[in-house]
């Protein structure tokens, strides 16, 4: 069975700017080894962040990975407003988990990953989860 997870915007970012471990994820998703769950929120934060002048010489033509992770992705309308943790983005993740009953949350966010789960949904850093789906 397919993994199931939400990618946090900064997981997501380090995979297509830099080589490492975030960047293993994402080419996980887009050949299908990992079902990536999404939301409008997070799609309008990505887009949001990808158009920092400071990523534009590393992250070139953002609009069209925008595309690319929706096309890739299961896009899930959050029907629970949260208020768990005091970053309302990080908010926006932990909905989209739960509304695409994902396996994991990605994140290299402290505040997220200090919850370690929420509602049974294991909240990881790219490497923990590249250690336990990718291997």
């Amino acid at each position: 069975m397919t993994p199931r997870a939400v990618l946090d915007t900064n997981v997501i970012v380090s995979g297509f700017g830099w080589p490492g471990t975030p960047a293993r994820v994402l080419d996980a998703v887009l050949d299908g080894r990992i079902a990536l769950v999404t939301s409008p929120p997070l799609l309008a934060e990505l887009r949001r962040v990808l158009a920092y002048p400071k990523l534009a010489n590393v992250i070139a033509d953002s609009a069209s990975l925008v595309d690319l992770v929706e096309g890739a992705s299961v896009l899930v309308t959050p029907t629970v407003t949260l208020n768990v943790v005091t970053d309302q983005s990080d908010n926006r993740v932990l909905e989209a988990a739960v509304e695409g009953a994902v396996d994991c949350i990605v994140s290299g966010d402290d505040h997220l990953l200090e919850l370690g789960s929420f509602r049974g949904i294991a909240i990881v850093s790219a490497a923990d989860f590249a250690a336990r789906f990718l291997a």
